[in-house]
Parts: structure tokens; sequence; C-alpha cells
């Protein structure tokens, strides 16, 4: 007995020690659930959790100054230089914005206001980062002071690993936040986090180095973060990448900034709707990453100029919007230019003006590589998904040649509901794409199952379908459009014919009339 109950023991301990920060933060939400919606709170916990993030990052570097100088007479003020932290990536944090200041002074009944000041100061500190980013709502917020110090009682036991740079924090909260928020209200997921192994692979595969990189749905930065972790990986200055992003929603675009921030890096992201309100007209990147909203329906063409000049494959239909981004990332792209995205499968094989807009881009030599994903890959959804690859000028080894990968048995599931690629995985699918960037031998790079070079004329002979498991060997129906997907189609098929029957009908009828027929 004695035992069987420390086994019991050893087990609840170990539960205790995974629970999760995001966890703890949901349980403290449904405390509060009283007093703030949920929908609220996430205003509540991204600026706590910034202010206890800059805070750490900013005493980590000033332990390490506390070493380094131990024995300068002029100790305390090389301890306050801003040079200092900004050299190490990390904000320099005013005395009364620090963490342990907020945390001694959360029992006083006015610390709604002292946190809104702590915001106020670091914004006044960092203008051109966080200027308007931080949610300032704290004297606002229908919670006493009870209730703020329980908060900051329970941030402060978050602690961050040696590694915390390299991780994107704000994505991971965003990640939880939005399945959580998605179950609670009873909605299905319109908007998707972009898992972390997918943005990796993608930064892996255009081989991010210096340059411009762009996203024009950047969501919380996840695409950046990539980036910034692979640039530090391979010794490169992260000040050699120029980034650039556009976000529709206000607070996942504060999520942007204050992403770059804790990493000391500034971006220009801006805040407006890439459909219609394009902040970087101008802008040619060397990199394109992005994760759209798929399947976007009801977007706006009517709003569309027929001057736009994105659009010279084509105006996509108002039911979606997947080739507004498509050829949105084509326009933005420099002539030396690559673009790697995530894009629902459906326009890999749909037909219509978005089947004659796919032609087009193929014809004119700008996809260079397909991944078929796993499904499970997204938190909210289990939609599979493909990752598209672009170039605006390929070598000439690769001209007239696009790469398939069929990467739907590569994952590791990691939760029921989520499944990942490992490093492992990504390592191989990256080789496939060197080894064609290289131009080694065909042979080498065609893998039964799993990869195949073909040519534009395989695909046209496909009716310009780039579905991989067509092109590596797989069976149409194993690689089958999932369901989700099929029915939205046929409905939207059956919608449209249905339409264009009750206009044939009222022209007969017309046509009866003016022959002196009733019908």
């Amino acid at each position: 007995m004695e035992k069987t109950l420390k086994i019991y023991f050893k087990i609840f301990i170990m539960k205790e020690k995974d629970l999760t920060f995001e966890d703890k933060l949901w349980k403290a939400a449904d405390k509060l659930r009283k007093k703030v919606e949920v929908h609220e709170y996430k205003y509540i916990v991204l600026g706590l959790i910034f202010l206890r993030y800059v805070s750490f990052a900013f005493e980590e570097v000033r332990e390490k100054l506390k070493k380094e100088y131990k024995n300068k007479p002029n100790l305390e003020k090389i301890l306050e230089d801003k040079d200092y932290y900004l050299s190490e990536g990390t904000l320099y944090v005013p005395e009364e914005a620090r963490w342990d200041y907020i945390r001694n002074n959360a029992n006083k009944i006015d610390i709604g206001a002292i946190i809104d000041k702590a915001i106020e100061l670091l914004e006044k500190e960092h203008p051109k980062q966080l200027k308007d980013v931080i949610p300032k709502v704290y004297t606002k917020a229908n919670l006493d002071y009870h209730d703020l110090s329980y908060l900051i009682n329970l941030f402060s036991e978050i602690n961050f690993d040696n590694e915390h740079k390299g991780k994107d924090i704000f994505g991971r909260i965003y990640e939880y936040f939005l399945g959580k928020f998605t179950e609670s209200e009873g909605k299905k997921g319109r908007e998707f986090y972009t898992p972390r192994s997918l943005t990796k692979l993608i930064v892996e595969v255009l081989d991010v180095k210096g340059g411009r990189i762009f996203d024009p749905a950047c969501g919380s930065g996840g695409f950046f973060v990539a980036a910034l972790e692979k640039l530090e990986r391979e010794g490169i200055e992260k000040d050699n990448l120029s980034i650039y992003g556009q976000e529709s929603k206000e607070f996942v675009w504060k999520m942007c900034k204050m992403n770059l921030a804790i990493r000391g890096v500034e971006g220009d992201i801006r805040w407006g709707d890439s459909y219609h309100d394009d902040k970087f007209l101008d802008l040619r990147a060397d990199y394109i990453v992005s994760n759209p909203p798929f399947n976007d329906s009801n977007w706006g063409r009517d709003r569309v100029k027929p001057t736009d000049p994105r659009f010279k494959y084509g105006i996509p239909p108002e039911n979606n919007a997947n080739y507004v981004w498509i050829q949105h990332y084509i326009y933005h792209l420099s002539p030396s230019g690559k673009a790697g995205f995530v894009m629902a499968n459906g326009a890999l094989s749909v037909g219509g003006i978005e089947g004659e807009i796919r032609k087009k881009i193929i014809e004119d030599d700008l996809i260079y590589g397909i991944v078929a994903t796993p499904p499970k890959m997204f938190y909210t959804v289990s939609l599979p998904a493909s990752l598209w690859f672009l170039r605006k000028t390929k070598p000439d080894h690769m001209k007239g040649k696009v790469l398939f990968i069929y990467a739907k048995k590569l994952f590791k599931p990691i939760s029921r509901r989520q499944n990942i690629f490992t490093d492992e995985h990504i390592a191989k699918i990256v080789e496939k794409f060197r080894m064609f960037e290289r131009g080694e031998p065909e042979e080498k790079i065609n893998e039964v199952g799993f990869s195949k070079i073909a040519t534009i004329e395989e695909i046209a002979k496909n009716g310009y379908v780039l579905t991989p498991g067509r092109y590596v060997g797989i069976k149409i129906d194993e690689e089958g459009e999932p369901f989700e997907e099929k029915m939205k189609r046929y409905s939207e098929e059956l919608s449209k014919l249905l339409k264009e029957e009750e206009e044939l009908n009222y022209k007969i009828k017309e046509v009866f009339k003016a022959l002196g027929w009733k019908i």
C-alpha cells in the first residue's frame, strides 16, 4: 500500500512539474472569468507576460555585467548604461518598469496604475519598438488589487530557460489561447498560428540569410522568430536581416511588435488589410514567408481596382482568397527573390478562375517546390496543408522543373490533436531541395513515394494539378482531397450552377415573352 501511494505521489509531482505556464495562465483566466471576459483576459495576459519577460532578460544581462565589471569603480553607472543591454539584444528597463518593482508593490491599492505607468516608461524608453503597442488596460480592467496581485504572483513563478531568446514566447501563448478561445466560444478556428516546425522548415528551405524578409499576414511574427533563430545558429548578425510585416488584427499586430522587441530587433510592422491597403506597395523582398487565412471568403473582390498591378494573372473569385495571396507574394518578390508559404490543399487542384491563374503561374515557371504536409499540424484544426516555394528567376538547371515532396507520413505526434516535423524530418526535406538547387542527378533526388522532380510538360498532362501524390507515386485516393474542402468546393460549384440555371431560365422566359408566349 505504501509503495502504491509513493507511485501515485510521484505521478502527481510529475504532472505538476509538467504543467506549462500556458496552463497556469488559463487556470487564472478560469478563476477570474466572473469579472473578465475571456477575450479581454488576453490583453491582460499579453502586457504582464511582456513585462515579466523583458525584466527577466534585462536582469540576465545585469547579472552578467555585475560579474564582468565587479571591480570597476563606476559599476553603478555601467549597470544603467542602455547601450550594454542593446548590444546584448535586450531592452533596457527603467527601474519602475522592472518586475521586482511591480511585484514589491503588488499589494498596493493602485497597482493597476503602477502597471500602466511601467508600460508608459517602457514606451518612452523605446518609442520605435513599443509606442502604442503594449495594452494599457490595468487601471480600466474590472479587477481589484487582490486580483492583480494574484496574477503578478502567478507570473512571478514563470521562469524562462537558457534558450528563451530562440523561442517564440508570444507565439506559444497565442497558439494556446487561440485554441482555448475557440473551445470556449464554440467557434471553428478561422485563424491558424503557424507551428514552429513549419516556420523552421520554410526558412531552412529558403535558406534565409541577410536581406529583406516580408510577411504580409505576419500574425505574431513566428516566421521572423524562426529566421532570426537561423541567423543566430549560423553566426550571422541579425542586423543583416531587414524585417517587414503587415497584419490586419490590431491585437496580433501588437504581439508581433513585442515579439521582435524582446529580441532587441526593429522591424517595420504595419497594421492594415493586405487585400485592399497594401502598406508596402513598392517593396520587393528577397524572402517572402507567410501563412495566410485559408480559403478566405468575402474578401472584397468588388473593391479591387482594375489597374491593381498585383493581379496580372486574373482576379480570384469572391468565395476564396487563396490566389489573392499567391499573386500578392509574386508581386512583392525581388528579381532574385524566393517565397515559401503555407496554403490550403484546395489551391493545388481547384478549377475555374483559380485553375486558370494556377496554369499561368506554372507556365511562367515561378514554382520550384511543393510539399504535402501531414494532417493535425495546426493546433486548432486537423486540416492538412501544403507548402509552396516560388522563385522569380530560376537557375538554368532548375528551369521548367518543380520538386514535389510527399511528407504526409513524415511526422511525430506530440498530442492527440497535433503533429510536428522533427529536426530529422526537416533535414530530410531540406536536403532534397539542396540537391535540386545544386543540380544533382534526378535519379538521386527522386524517391518513390516521397520525392520527384517533374517537368512543366508533365504537370500540363496532369491538368496543371500540383498535388504531390500524383508525381511521387502515391495512389490518388490515398492523396485524396479532405472532406471539408471537397464539400466546400462542391457546395460552391452547385451554388454557381444553380445561379446560372436561374439566369438562363429568366432569359428563356424573356425570349418566349417577346414572341408572345407566356411560360
